[in-house]
């Protein structure tokens, strides 16, 4: 059940304090799936969350590699298998042409990347994925810290002031009634957003660019026989309405599916994010990426515009804060790199925290967080999901001239070992093998 409107008078205050307590900023899965690792390991947690409830926004779906890993790590795993499902693979296909009957089909393959199954035996750099729609994981991170019994999230407070001593932290926010309400702890985690109040409050810079234009993610009810039942999730390849369409429950044939469709718009479009949402305008761009009789049969549940970027914090840690997620590093979508190096920031950020509180490792050790996880970003994340975004981007007659694509198509297992690779060995960041190789 989703979490009732948190009010001062409905839930305890976040007055609190705890010779080891840990205060966390934000109850997204980043902030949450922290919360859930430190309460695991008998350590305290104050969530301070300034809506009212948990997202229902649509957001990210996949996890893989090393992020599906550290998922697989927690206890949430299990029921999030049981709820998500797996999926064949992905490919990248030219825009929708029409099927001689007044409708529309899907474009043509130009490359296929294939997934192992979830349930399949596999070595360290295996390719699963599992498909599960953001809210519904947030959830399952928030049930589970609760269960802990040393987590605790409050509901509309907003940070609003940071205080630092030489052995704690204090976060001051505001709750409905305008009132002040303060948290101290030992550190904070800043898991907050990519419009994160908590980085503003530390006067850390967000360094990098803005793309163009805006994406509209649209989550709607599609006809299952004019998709691809095989390999259902496709990145659409076009110069100006890129997108990407995936299934966010499993495929069943002859059956109404849902799935998340992302739609770029013209950087020229000057309508407003409300306008282009509207049921008339969305249908428009639907009939631009998702295929079917036209007038196209589909049945809008959700949808939001937004604009994506390619930034990074100047650094992850100011003295006894740490970021993570969106408040520490922002990309586009296309490759399932966001969500996902927020969780990994997760899992790096607890166990440096756990190391720190629990086993009396300097606090040195979140200089290492910052350093690793910027790292992982600017290497990896960052170049990654800019040429991913870029390729999508692309002439889809030209294309196929693509080094990855053209590796995707001549592939061996030696090539799809060279392209997982970095998914495992550059992405995570292992802090108790960094810390003991380091000397802490």
């Amino acid at each position: 059940m989703q979490p009732a409107a948190s009010t001062p008078a409905s839930q305890p205050s976040a007055n609190q304090q705890s010779p080891k307590q840990v205060i966390v900023v934000g109850a997204g899965p980043v902030g949450l799936m922290t919360a859930l690792k430190l309460g695991t390991a008998g350590i305290a947690v104050q969530v301070i969350e300034k809506n009212a409830e948990l997202s229902r926004a649509p957001r990210a779906v996949g996890y893989h590699g090393a992020a599906l890993a550290a998922l697989k790590r927690t206890p949430v795993y299990k029921e999030a298998a049981k709820m998500g499902f797996s999926g064949n693979g992905i490919c990248w296909r030219k825009p929708l042409v029409e099927d001689g009957e007044g409708g529309m089909k899907m474009g043509d393959i130009v490359a296929a990347l294939p997934f192992a199954s979830n349930n399949e035996t596999r070595d360290d750099h295996g390719n699963g994925v599992l498909y599960l729609p953001q809210s519904q994981l947030t959830q399952l991170l928030y049930n589970a810290a609760l269960q802990t019994g040393l987590v605790k999230v409050h509901f509309n407070l907003e940070l609003c002031e940071i205080h630092e001593s030489e052995d704690s932290v204090t976060a001051v926010a505001r709750n409905l009634g305008g009132e002040l309400e303060k948290c101290q702890g030992v550190f904070l985690v800043a898991a907050d957003g990519g419009k994160a109040a908590s980085r503003k409050i530390l006067n850390i810079r967000f360094k990098g660019h803005s793309w163009p234009e805006r994406l509209i993610a649209v989550d709607a009810l599609l006809e299952d026989k004019y998709l691809d039942s095989i390999l259902p999730t496709s990145m659409v390849i076009h110069p100006v309405h890129f997108g990407l369409v995936t299934p966010l429950e499993p495929v069943q044939p002859g059956k109404k599916t849902l799935y998340r469709c992302t739609i770029a718009v013209d950087p020229n479009d000057e309508r407003t994010d409300a306008e282009l949402v509207s049921e008339s305008n969305l249908m428009t761009f639907m009939d631009i990426i998702a295929p079917g009789p036209r007038p196209l049969d589909a049945k809008i549940l959700n949808s939001s515009a937004y604009r994506t970027h390619q930034l990074c914090a100047s650094t992850m840690r100011k003295g006894r804060c740490i970021l993570a997620g969106d408040a520490a590093h922002l990309n586009n979508p296309f490759g399932a790199l966001g969500l996902t190096t927020g969780l990994l920031d997760a899992d790096a950020a607890a166990d440096a925290l756990d190391l720190i509180i629990n086993e009396k490792k300097p606090m040195d050790l979140l200089d290492l967080y910052s350093d690793e996880r910027r790292r992982a970003f600017q290497t990896f994340v960052d170049p990654l999901s800019t040429q991913n975004k870029l390729r999508c981007a692309s002439d889809p007659d030209t294309v196929g001239n693509d080094w990855f694509l053209r590796g995707l198509v001549n592939k061996t297992p030696e090539i799809l070992e060279s392209f997982a690779r970095p998914f495992f060995e550059i992405w995570p960041t292992d802090m108790r093998k960094l810390a003991a190789s380091r000397g802490f």
